[in-house]
């Protein structure tokens, strides 16, 4: 044959359409990266997936994908339907995980199961909402949601803008109040105090209440007794900003102590407490009643 023609016979054939029956075949596979930073392979959108990993619950739930899930950790919810994992013990996780049958597992570290255990496994693991928004948007593509992928986008624009305008504002210097015998006090190094610095704020960590004075008091909802419990142990502190100008507030337990559950909501929650003039959000914070300084002192 003619150079000339098999050039253009080859042409020709690139150009030539697939069969319909081809076109529209289903997605056969995906490849997807995990927070370990491993690389899962999907042979089709997973309709049996278990999360052995908590946080994850309310990404699923927002996302409108968690009838999807059939497996999840003790206390998700929904209990007539999802079959419960005991997520803090590997053997038995990865037993139960074989009745269940899932096509896919969210897990909080590769260790998280026996090394033997065949199921793609997703390292669900974010440190803040930016790497949550990469999940959402990893189970837009998995599951072909535009909408999520438009809402990943339009949630990570509004929260960047938001940032940028608590980097010119004062820091407010905070202190939060948690249950336990003795009074809790989270540190520098938990997600609550990354999430606090980004909604314009400066978490005070426990060896520093003797000689900082909160400007801002945060404690979990239904709970105001803990101000009490703060002040006999810190009495200098009836003097603070945060009483003086009674910035006491109330918060959703989970936002204090597992605010990586809904890292949006709890950073536009913190935004709304520290700097409000910024916050898109005109609803007012939860003020606590500020106790007497006798009450306290008994």
């Amino acid at each position: 044959m003619n150079r000339s023609w098999l050039g253009v016979w080859v042409l020709l054939a690139g150009c030539h359409r697939a069969p319909a029956w081809l076109e529209e075949a289903p997605l056969i596979g995906l490849r997807v990266r995990d927070d370990a930073g491993r690389e899962v392979y999907l042979v089709r959108p997973p309709e049996r997936v278990a999360l052995a990993v908590p946080e994850a619950v309310r990404l699923w739930q927002e996302a409108g994908l968690f009838g999807r899930v059939v497996a999840a950790c003790e206390g998700a919810g929904e209990a007539e339907r999802v079959f419960f994992l005991r997520c803090d013990d590997s053997l038995a996780l990865g037993d139960a995980l074989y009745r269940s049958r899932p096509a896919w597992v969210w897990v909080a570290s590769p260790q998280a199961l026996p090394p033997s255990t065949a199921f793609p496994l997703y390292v669900f693991r974010p440190q803040g909402p930016a790497q949550w928004l990469k999940h959402l948007r990893t189970l837009g593509q998995v599951y072909d949601q535009p909408v999520l992928l438009k809402l990943a986008d339009s949630l990570e624009k509004d929260l960047n803008q938001a940032i940028q305008k608590t980097q010119t504002l004062r820091r407010l210097k905070v202190g939060v109040l948690l249950p336990g015998e003795p009074l809790r006090f989270p540190s520098l190094a938990e997600p609550l105090a990354s999430l606090i610095e980004k909604a314009g704020g400066q978490l005070i960590p426990a060896e520093s209440l003797a000689t900082t004075l909160p400007e801002v008091l945060l404690l979990p909802a239904g709970q105001p007794e803990l101000v009490n419990d703060f002040l006999r142990l810190y009495p200098d502190a009836y003097s603070s900003p945060a009483l003086r100008y009674k910035r006491l507030f109330s918060v959703e337990r989970q936002v204090l102590e597992n605010p990586l559950s809904q890292p949006i909501q709890a950073f536009y929650t913190l935004l709304r407490i520290l700097h409000p003039e910024v916050s898109p959000s005109s609803e007012p914070a939860n003020q606590v009643q500020q106790p007497a300084q006798e009450e306290a002192q008994q």
